[in-house]
């Protein structure tokens, strides 16, 4: 599970340097070429498409890397069962609804389908998709997590991995 995991973030980074590039040249080019007369006229529509993706697809990304925000204070202090506890409990909450996002991201790719982006003359779910198609990778990430969380029950808990290095060079 993990090494899939790995390779989906692998591909999930390069597709989404990819994304940010082609949006930040052509929306660059598209303002240059409006100066002159001459609009690319599904620029807009196209950079809009490519950033509901990339958004998607960095919500997983800091989901596999455990950077989305979070706060723990009061966990920190709580001892490595019940802090395991936590992580598991909020862990499956955090499934439960991505599947229900997956859910209504699917609801929604068909009740768009009929629905056209006026430039690029093709359907809104190629935009919808994104929903559930990341929401799904996101439920692989969290299933990873799980399992992790289960099988390290035993061992203490590293919840900030830079604090747990500026601890250890205290200690040297």
């Amino acid at each position: 599970m993990k090494k899939i995991n790995e390779m989906i973030a692998k591909a999930e980074i390069a597709l989404g340097v990819t994304m940010m590039t082609v949006i930040v040249l052509l929306v660059f080019i598209s303002a240059a070429t409006r100066t002159f007369k001459y609009p690319i006229v599904w620029s807009v529509d196209f950079a809009q498409l490519l950033f509901v993706w990339i958004s998607m697809i960095g919500a997983d990304i800091a989901l596999k890397y455990k950077a989305h925000m979070g706060v723990d204070l009061l966990v920190r202090k709580m001892p490595a069962g019940l802090q395991h506890g936590i992580t598991l409990v909020t862990y499956l909450l955090m499934t439960g609804f991505i599947g229900f996002v997956i859910y209504w991201g699917i609801t929604l790719c068909i009740e768009n389908a009929l629905r056209q982006y006026q430039t690029l003359q093709i359907s809104y779910s190629y935009s919808t998709a994104a929903i559930p198609i990341v929401g799904s990778l996101m439920i692989l990430s969290l299933v990873e997590q799980i399992i992790c969380v289960c099988r390290d029950w035993s061992k203490p808990v590293v919840i900030d991995e830079l604090q747990a290095s500026l601890d250890a060079q205290k200690g040297a």
